[in-house]
């Protein structure tokens, strides 16, 4: 009996000795080079906040992560082994005002911010001590989308999560405000943003009592008066409606004047050989009534009638012109055969813009990031004539000469910001005449990015030989402006996925040209990488 119970002692001790271990253990998370989490994206912009990190907020330990860290470690007087632990990561979380309850390691729960947000579209207050950023997703992010929408920095969707088209709207209310545009809503453009909702609110009461009672669909009435950011008033509102009906406004129409309507103005500006100051003045108020004359209509259901008669498609479409429901002529059967070429629209091409257009208009749209409302204006219409002319010069397996020598080798860190998470590129391998389309993901030393679909890893797994390999393979890589990059990829498929029905289980790494002894200091692969880049470069010349 005695025995027994000694026994059952020391078995029990055992038992509870292993239970504090494991718990021990779980709790005391690290993380470390090479490492891919959803809670390295907050250390990472935590890092930032704190000018520790210059990189992209991308979710991956990299070496650019790890220096920071090692530098972050150093100045609080820690072990500075470039290793996330438990005391680093308080230490971070506490200094850059990150609730500690808000991490997976110390919760035990998603990284999410448990505490709700007010449905107020005026305060943002409660957030200020959070930091939001790309990838998250919770109550906070669906009330700065609301705010940046009332201010007019953000067209999309309420969603509650903090995509690319948040991200873009957050660095455009930062660069106007004269905060760092990192694309971050941390502490002071949470704060910021909060005091400019405070201002539109007061200051929109005796905006609206001066503001145009003209016709939404005319501007004349104003054109005596100068709109610019900030302005609040049906005058904008008429402006906002106006500017999207001639293809250079794509925001939503809501009479106030912020940096969308600023750039839209700008660009009209730009485009009719005015000062381009993004103000709209007496002489741009003008020029945009003159063009909606000349286009016929003073609304956003502009028909554009044309010669009727069969045409073969030309090589681009005119981006003066807007294209919409009810349109009719050569211009909506070359949109057609365009979209039908890109995959997008699978109707009889007849000339005439009607649903089934428009929604292959809104299809091509979304899958460039742009404002799907199915009408095809200036933006949709150069993107649409990129698209074409890349999937066109591919079709007989070599690009032309023309073609080669309008790719571009430039350092990676000079232009990367130029694009957006989420946005499409397409990719050519010169060697097989292969093409296909991927989605960018995040970029910081290297791009990563999934295939649109599986049609797209189905093709990119016949360039590659059928096989699935880590062996570099040498790329142009053509954007949504239309600019063709060197790079080099490979197709093996690891680490985070966000793309579910492509038959790629994972994400893939393309690289673009660096200077080589960056590659060096990233690694051996990233050197192989960038020797690959320079043989292709090499053989690209010679095809000019």
């Amino acid at each position: 009996m005695g025995i027994c119970a000694s026994r059952r002692f020391k078995y029990m001790a055992l038992v509870f000795a292993l239970l504090l271990f494991i718990t021990g253990t779980a709790f005391a998370q690290n993380f470390r080079l090479g490492d891919e989490n959803e809670e390295i994206a907050t250390i990472q912009s935590a890092l930032k906040q704190l000018k520790f990190y210059t990189g992209d907020i991308t979710g991956h330990f990299g070496t650019r992560t790890k220096e920071a860290i090692i530098k972050f470690q150093k100045k609080h007087k820690l072990l500075a082994d470039g290793i996330v632990g438990e005391d680093t990561l308080r230490e971070l979380y506490t200094a850059a005002g990150i609730p500690l309850e808000s991490s997976a390691v110390f919760s035990g729960e998603s990284s999410s911010s448990s505490s709700s947000v007010s449905a107020s579209s005026s305060s943002s207050s409660s957030a200020s001590g959070s930091v939001l950023h790309y990838g998250s997703q919770n109550d906070q992010v669906r009330q700065l989308q609301q705010n940046l929408y009332t201010l007019g920095f953000y067209n999309g969707s309420i969603t509650g999560h903090y995509g690319s088209k948040t991200e873009a709207a957050v660095s455009a209310f930062q660069r106007s405000n004269g905060l760092s545009p990192d694309g971050i809503a941390g502490t002071k453009t949470l704060a910021s943003i909060s005091s400019a909702l405070s201002g539109s609110s007061s200051s929109s009461k005796s905006s609206s009592s001066s503001s145009s009672s003209s016709s939404s669909t005319s501007s004349s009435s104003s054109s005596s008066g100068m709109l610019k950011l900030g302005t609040k008033s049906e005058a904008v509102r008429s402006l906002q409606q106006n500017l999207k009906a001639l293809g250079y406004y794509d925001g939503s129409v809501t009479g106030n004047y912020g940096n969308l309507t600023k750039e839209a103005v700008y660009s009209f500006q730009r485009s009719n050989g005015l000062s381009a100051d993004g103000v709209a003045g007496a002489k741009t108020l003008a020029a945009i009534q003159t063009k909606l004359s000349n286009s016929g209509s003073s609304s956003s259901t502009t028909t554009v009638t044309t010669s009727s008669s069969s045409t073969t498609v030309s090589s681009s479409l005119g981006t003066a012109s807007v294209l919409t429901e009810g349109s009719k002529g050569t211009e909506v059967k070359k949109l057609q055969q365009m979209l039908a070429a890109l995959g997008f629209f699978s109707g009889n091409q007849t000339g005439n813009f009607g649903a089934q257009t428009k929604k292959a208009v809104m299809d091509f749209q979304k899958s460039k990031g742009l404002m799907a409302d199915g009408i095809a204006g200036a933006k949709t219409l150069a993107a649409i004539n990129a698209s074409y002319s890349s999937k066109s010069s591919s079709k007989s397996g070599q690009l032309t000469t023309a073609s080669a020598g309008k790719v571009i080798y430039s350092s990676f860190y000079n232009w990367r910001n130029n694009y957006s998470n989420g946005e499409y590129v397409t990719v050519y391998d010169f060697g097989t005449g292969y093409t296909w389309r991927l989605r960018i993901m995040t970029k910081d030393q290297h791009m990563d990015a999934e295939p649109i679909s599986a049609e797209d890893t189905a093709i990119m797994l016949k360039a590659f030989g059928g096989k699935t390999t880590w062996t570099p393979k040498v790329v142009w890589v053509t954007f949504s402006d239309g600019k063709t990059y060197i790079g080099s990829t490979h197709n093996t498929p690891h680490g985070t996925q966000h793309i579910t029905n492509n038959n790629f289980k994972g994400h893939l790494c393309v690289h673009f040209p660096l200077p080589m002894a960056r590659a060096e200091a990233i690694g051996d692969y990233a050197v192989t990488h960038q020797k690959a880049i320079n043989a292709g470069w090499e053989t690209t010349k010679k095809m000019n």
